[in-house]
């Protein structure tokens, strides 16, 4: 009897060699469409983006789907829409999974492992998803997109600059958008809101990262506002009933989105 990482690994490479082919048939049908109408060599080869850029832009696509899914979708157990792009999540990730690893990884073995693990789990989350938005119940789907999100997450570590105290926010914001407003723990949620006060003042203090393309003057100003959002849960919660905390932590996530969405 198989174990379970080897089954795992069996469906990954079944999953990728499925996809595989079709990429590189579509790819070299491209290839050769191209040099049949030049007789050339493309020149614009030698100036085309390296690995670390294509993995980049390959994620971005991906997140591209994601992201309205995990904080629309799922976050208002729209399970209707998240199956309807399964299939397009399942796309984006036999993209992803086709580019080598960036050549800078190959100095380090352990990061380069971490890298290639992270990709594979993530690509068999994506597929355990498709597999529960065509069978599964809607708990068996929501778990299910759950997992995929965290290994994306994970994967996406390597690309992009992290920012400690925006972690820790998120981390905070995380439990009280997705755990406790849900099951209704409104006492629990009362008692998290200096704690997620505190953490945004931490933030507020934390300058642009270098890597990124941004205007000093929009991050700072995506920063008050989501400082605004919080101030105003944490006094909703002193005082406001329940259906004020639900709109203040609303508010809350959605300024927190638009600073995250400028940093990707």
């Amino acid at each position: 009897m198989l174990c379970s990482r080897c089954l795992k690994l069996s469906l990954i490479l079944i999953f990728l060699f499925a996809g595989l082919s079709s990429l590189s048939a579509n790819a070299d049908e491209k290839t050769g469409s191209a040099a049949g109408s030049s007789g050339e060599k493309d020149d614009s080869l030698s100036s085309a983006p390296d690995t670390a850029d294509l993995l980049r832009i390959a994620l971005d696509d991906f997140h591209a789907v994601l992201r309205p899914l995990w904080h629309e979708s799922y976050a208002e157990e729209d399970f209707k829409s998240i199956r309807e792009k399964a299939p397009v999540l399942q796309q984006k990730i036999l993209a992803l999974i086709r580019i080598p690893a960036p050549a800078e990884l190959s100095q380090d073995e352990g990061k380069l492992n971490t890298f290639l693990s992270k990709r594979q789990e993530l690509a068999f989350n994506v597929m355990e998803l498709n597999r529960a938005a065509k069978d599964g119940h809607d708990s068996t789907l929501a778990s299910a997109f759950e997992s995929m999100h965290w290994t994306y997450e994970e994967l996406e570590k390597f690309f992009a600059v992290q920012i400690e105290a925006l972690d820790q926010f998120h981390e905070t914001l995380y439990f009280l958008w997705y755990r406790a407003l849900p099951e209704r723990k409104y006492g629990v949620i009362r008692e998290t809101a200096p704690v997620i006060k505190a953490e945004v003042d931490s933030l507020m203090k934390v300058p642009v990262p270098s890597g990124y393309n941004i205007k000093k003057d929009e991050f700072e100003k995506k920063k008050v506002a989501l400082k605004d959002a919080v101030y105003t849960f944490a006094q909703t919660c002193e005082k406001g009933t329940e259906d004020d905390i639900d709109a203040a932590l609303k508010a809350t996530h959605d300024r927190f989105a638009e600073l995250d969405s400028l940093l990707r």
